[in-house]
This record gives C-alpha cells, structure tokens and sequence, in this order.
C-alpha cells in the first residue's frame, strides 16, 4: 500500500518545481522519458483500490495520479496541456511524465489527478446561481483559448498543437488519426470526401447549400478542444471549475469547429445546448452545413484520412 501512495511523489515534486521556474511566455518541454520504477506493479496493485475510469484506457494509479495509456492515445494531447497551462489560467492535469512501452510502443501519459464531479452528472441538479457560475467561467475560458495565435509556421494549418495529425474518433472516426491538412480548405475537402461543389449542387439535398457557404468561406485558425462537453469538465457543487479535461482532440482548426463539434457530442442535457453557442460563439450556418455532413458523410471519411 506504502508503494501504491507514495511512488508518483519524487514525480510530482519535481513536475511542480518546474512549474514554478518557467513562465507563460516560455512552456517548458515535456520530455520522453522511461516509465517509473516499479510502475507495472503500482498499476496493477491500484486495480484493487480504484474503480475503472469511464474514459477508454485511463487509469487511475494512486490517490494523486492517474494514467492515460493505449494505441489510440497520442502524446500531443500532453503537449497540449501544457501549451494551455502555459499561455492561459484553464485548469487543466498538469503532465507529471510520459514514456513509450519499451516493446509494444503504446504510449503512456502520467498526469496529477484533479477532483471534482463530471459536469454531465450534476448539471441538472444544480441551482441557477451555480449553473451562471459555471458558464461565466467558461465564457471566459473559451475567450482565452480562442485568443491564441498559431505560430506562424502553423497559421492556416489544421493541425495538433505540435502541427502533426489530430485524432477523433466519434465525429470524424478515422483510426488511429487524420491531417494534418496545410490549409482549411483541404480540410474541408477531407469533409466532404472529395466531392465537388457542382456535385453537391446536383444533388441538392438538405443542408448542402450550407456545406457549400461553410467550405468557400474565410474563416480565422482558432485553437479549440474539439470536445467540449460537459463530460469533460469538472466542478465542485457551487459551480467552481476544477479542470478541464481530455484535450485528446484538441488542435488548430476553423474557428466555427469548437461550435459545431461541441454540438456534436451525444447525451447533452437539453438546457446544456442553447448555452454552448454563449460559450464558444454561435455559427448557425455552419452547423446546418456539418448537420448536413454528419448525415450523409461520416461514414465515408473513415479511411480517408
């Protein structure tokens, strides 16, 4: 049990350290390194103590840490933990060390476990004062992370935060990842499988028209997490943020994207849904083109990618 409780503290002592040296300005790098000693039998000892996590391939490991860890994680969502800690006041699980297994080559990501109730869980019981509380601080959240430039090497790019390929595996379902895509429109040609504007005005089915308006207009890169819901945002019961969680999607995008994709996400509570477009701004437009997308396209782009 003395091992189970207290093998992650030298990790997290030092993780902690180094936060405090580094500013905004400048992220420090998280490094690959190797898997902490004697971490096979913490993780297989914390079996007995914690019950499974909800999230595929995440575990929780002793009473300060938690493992995200399998083929479909990717290590840019570490480097985008840090890049938000380091250029905005989200919550995010600070990054305490990730490895690759020395074998197989899945990759692990240690991060400080954060407490707090699934929003998805408790929105509906909550007070109106609690749930203000919560979207004010969200608006303000999403205002930071929609404030973020894209260097220049990235500007116009739809790509992770590191300018590599994204992963999504609900709205676009390609496995393991997609992109990255040098300009939004190749992205939006990825979309929609290809196919011409002329085709799709052939055809004329509900919605195309606004695919067409969405994927010939001009719109700014904005840095989204692609899986805003409030399943992946943590409160106390007053409505205090205490993270924000699961920036496996997360990337340069379109800036309608946060909008759409967050409108995507299964089981919202109703009164969630007029709330979110208060959030991350509104693109109605936009919505009924991807509305129209998700219906007759998202089966055709696993592959595609």
């Amino acid at each position: 049990m003395y091992l189970l409780i207290c093998l992650p503290q030298n990790i997290l002592s030092s993780t902690l350290q180094q936060e405090q040296k580094h500013t905004k300005s400048q992220p420090t790098e998280i490094p690959i390194s190797s898997a902490p000693r004697h971490f096979n039998l913490q993780l297989r000892v914390s079996r007995f103590f914690f019950r499974p996590c909800d999230g595929q391939g995440t575990y929780r490991v002793s009473l300060k840490a938690f493992l995200k860890a399998g083929q479909h994680i990717s290590f840019s969502e570490a480097r985008t933990l840090e890049f938000v800690a380091s250029h905005t006041s989200i919550p995010v699980p600070k990054v305490l060390k990730m490895w690759r297994h020395p074998k197989s080559g899945v990759p692990f990501i240690l991060m400080e476990f954060v407490r707090g109730e699934e929003l998805t869980f408790v929105w509906n019981r909550m007070s109106q004062k609690a749930k203000e509380r919560v979207v004010d601080q969200l608006k303000g959240y999403m205002r930071q992370l929609r404030n973020l430039e894209p260097p220049a090497h990235l500007a116009g790019r739809v790509c992770a935060v590191d300018g590599g390929p994204l992963v999504d595996m609900s709205r676009i379902d390609v496995y393991p990842t997609f992109g990255p895509f040098p300009t939004h429109s190749d992205f939006h040609r990825f979309l929609r499988v290809g196919l011409s504007f002329d085709r799709l005005e052939e055809e004329n089915k509900p919605g195309y028209d606004k695919i067409i308006y969405t994927h010939t207009h001009s719109y700014a890169s904005k840095f989204s997490h692609a899986d805003f819901a409030p399943r992946n945002i943590l409160v106390k019961r007053d409505g205090t943020i205490t993270a924000i969680v699961d920036w496996a999607y997360a990337g340069w995008y379109p800036e309608y994207w946060e909008y759409t994709r967050a409108r995507y996400s299964p089981f919202l509570p109703h009164s969630w849904i007029p709330r979110i477009g208060e959030m991350t701004g509104r693109y109605d437009q936009e919505l009924a083109g991807e509305m129209a997308l998700w219906r007759d396209f998202s089966s055709l782009t696993q592959g595609n990618g």
